[in-house]
């Protein structure tokens, strides 16, 4: 009515290994950070899988302490091939293109507030530092790959988003305009409280008796767009890690200054960013175009007063992954470890120490073990040790006899009970020179635990594995140290472009012959890869019978075509001693330094990563009846408060709420389930029961 104005990486024989890809649901970014004063500093080390988004506004590169190989201190931020989703970006090729980004917030290089407000000027000796290295524990970057620096600045404007429009009655217009007939091309505009000269056009004969509203433009509508200018600062070309550690005297990470000297960049609105030039291999290879041409970057650092051999930073840390308590496994069926706790556990552990500043410290360690619900607890204290720089001296050494922080002794064996299925216990290391001034302290704190799984791998996939050849099989060595069944496995595959590897597979279980795969015990035929929604998830195959078995079995995939099925493999953690591939016949102990993600799931019932309590003593007990239930499970004890939790066979959580005696479970499936209360006093108890209608 109106109108108005994988390339592939090493390969023997037929085993082929491609880089990682994952799956992961993006974080939303909860409005912008406000502009930062200097120091600007992050070490990667408080973050997990994503970026602060204090200090950066993206988040597709990967925070883990998985790619980077004995960074300068834990967690280091890598970037790939993926997007904010995990999966291969769309547009990936060949030919060398832009990856990703990790970009900083708006940082005011224009002045300091301390010790008192005043303009900053190239005088102040302003530098960026940073440690970067390709490849780490995952793919090379090859020579056409490049990491890449660039400053920006930022200017504001306005941008004209849409017209805002207020509706009007016709009887209101006419009375307004005092008119008796508004003819096709007259001029209709809004009244009080809107922009002069926006208007509208008649296009129809309109008299006062119609009825109807007419849409009147009132307002324009704008929004603050900023551009950025971006320049180039600095790059460096890909190549591989063993390449680029002869270039920089043996060390695994490098280090770079970079001078802020132009005056255009001392304002309010600076910026800083990295980013990545990447190429996957030729579509020749659909099943290998996974995530490629790894970058790490750790210590990043921005500061006034500094010079070009300014390259300490007062600093003792943490460095490199999580040490594990346990020797052959990073994790083992509590009931098992019970048979042989002796056998299970390591000696001592291996510690990643540094220390970033220029000159020794005298520092002292302890750790303490505590478990999860449970009353073991110790703690192992040594005596202070020097750290020498990280820059001459690398990590921390062990002494050729005894202990030090970087190898301390596992201090007791964990407790065993037979009245738990499954235990945790929170791992804590500290490390800190009181004399320092101000003091230096680090800290690392984890959990470990013991569920009802066998895992070689640490749960992060550098790259990805498979065979080039139908009817290609691998298997994984596993020794059950008492009678036990196998109800099925958990798998981790990595993602290629397009999904490539989504090709169908069996899984296989053997028994042991002379040290390798012998006859097959059971089959599960027809299984494709599985994706979870969420990064470092496993799928679980869940078994159609029970498979019985004591001592020594190998489990694995025979492949249906010539496609890799691009299984998630951990090359941080070697234990291609217990991996074999088949693909003429006959099996052969595994070139691949590295563990496939297969994780044979033991036991009765299937639960990933909740603590199964057995039972309670003292405040905070109960039971529940009936077992099995249909409608309503009670609850009975001493609990007056806290917090109830549900999960699923899956690990899901089914139901949440208030604590109470009575909760209804008439909406959930057949199953067994896990019951969770966290009391007021955050005691953790557990108890399963199963629903039966």
């Amino acid at each position: 009515m109106m109108a108005f104005g994988l390339i592939a990486g090493p390969a023997f024989s037929q085993e082929i290994l491609t880089p990682f890809g994952t799956t992961q649901e993006s974080p939303v970014r909860k409005g912008v950070a406000e502009a930062r004063f200097l120091p600007f500093f992050d070490d990667f080390s408080h973050s997990n899988i994503y970026p602060d988004s204090t200090k950066w506004t993206d988040n597709n590169v990967l925070v883990n302490d998985g790619f980077p190989l004995c960074p300068p201190n834990r967690n280091g931020a890598t970037f790939d091939v993926l997007d904010a989703n995990g999966k291969v970006y769309s547009y990936a090729i060949s030919n060398a293109f832009v990856a990703e980004h990790l970009t900083s917030v708006r940082i005011r290089l224009d002045s300091i507030m301390e010790p008192e407000p005043r303009a900053l000027t190239p005088a102040d000796s302003v530098y960026l530092s940073f440690y970067y290295q390709p490849q780490g524990n995952g793919n090379t970057p090859e020579a056409q790959d490049s990491l890449v620096l660039q400053f920006g600045t930022t200017t504001e404007r306005q941008e004209f988003l849409f017209l805002d429009y207020q509706n009007y009655s016709i009887a209101d217009i006419f009375a307004e305009m005092q008119v008796d007939t508004l003819f096709p091309g007259d001029t209709v505009w809004a009244s009080v409280g809107c922009q002069p000269g926006l208007y509208t056009l008649v296009t129809d004969t309109l008299t006062p008796d119609m009825e109807g509203d007419i849409a009147v433009p009132c307002d324009s509508v704008f929004t603050t767009v900023a551009d950025t200018t971006w320049y180039h600062i600095w790059s460096v070309p890909g190549q591989p890690l063993d390449s680029f550690m002869m270039q920089n005297d043996g060390r695994f990470f490098k280090q770079v200054m970079i001078p802020i000297t132009d005056l255009k960049f001392f304002r309010d609105d600076f910026y800083f960013r990295f980013y990545n030039y990447a190429s996957i291999v030729n579509s020749s290879l659909p099943s290998n175009r996974s995530n490629e041409d790894n970058w790490s970057i750790d210590v990043v650092y921005l500061n006034i007063n500094r010079t070009a051999n300014d390259t300490d930073y007062p600093m003792l840390s943490f460095a490199g992954q999580k040490p594990s308590f346990f020797k052959r496994y990073q994790s083992i069926p509590y009931r098992q470890y019970r048979v042989n706790p002796n056998a299970a556990m390591r000696e001592s552990l291996e510690v990643g120490i540094t220390n970033l500043d220029g000159i020794d410290h005298e520092a002292n360690y302890y750790y303490t073990v505590q478990q999860v619900g449970g009353g073991q607890h110790y703690t192992r204290t040594l005596d202070p040790v020097t750290i020498r720089p990280y820059k001459t001296h690398g990590y921390l050494n062990c002494p050729e006899f005894g202990e030090s922080p970087a190898c301390p002794y596992v201090g007791e064996l964990f407790a065993m009970s037979m009245w738990y299925d499954s235990v945790s216990y929170q791992i804590s290391h500290y490390l800190y020179d009181s004399t320092a001034n101000p003091p230096l302290l680090d800290s690392m704190v984890y959990r470990i635990g013991m569920y009802n799984y066998y895992a070689y791998d640490d749960g992060i996939p550098e790259l990805g594995y498979g065979l080039s050849n139908a009817g290609g099989k691998f298997a994984v060595k596993f020794d059950i140290n008492d009678y036990d069944t196998i109800q099925g496995v958990q798998l981790l595959f990595n993602h290629t472009l397009n999904d490539a590897n989504n090709k169908y597979f069996d899984i296989v279980v053997w028994k042991d012959e002379n040290g390798k795969p012998g006859d097959e015990l059971y089959r599960l035929e027809g299984q494709r890869p599985q994706w979870q929604d969420q990064i470092y998830r496993f799928s679980y195959y869940r078994f159609n019978k029970t498979i019985a078995l004591a001592g020594t079995f190998y489990i694995g995939i025979e492949q249906s075509n010539d496609a890799l099925i691009n299984i998630g493999f951990d090359t941080s953690i070697d234990n291609s001693q217990y991996n074999y591939y088949n693909y003429n016949g006959s099996w052969q102990p595994s070139n691949m330094p590295g563990s496939l993600m297969i994780r044979p799931v033991v036991g009765a019932s299937y639960y990933i990563g909740i603590e199964e309590n057995g039972p309670s003593t003292g405040s905070g007990t109960f039971m529940i009846y009936p077992n099995p239930v249909s409608n309503e499970l009670h609850i009975e004890g001493d609990i007056q408060s806290g917090q109830v939790s549900i999960f699923d066979l899956m690990g899901r959580k089914v139901y949440a709420g208030e604590y109470q005696t009575v909760i209804p479970v008439d909406h959930l499936t057949d199953g067994i389930y896990l019951l969770s209360v966290t009391t007021e006093k955050g005691q953790v108890i557990n108890q399963k029961f199963i629903i039966r209608k």
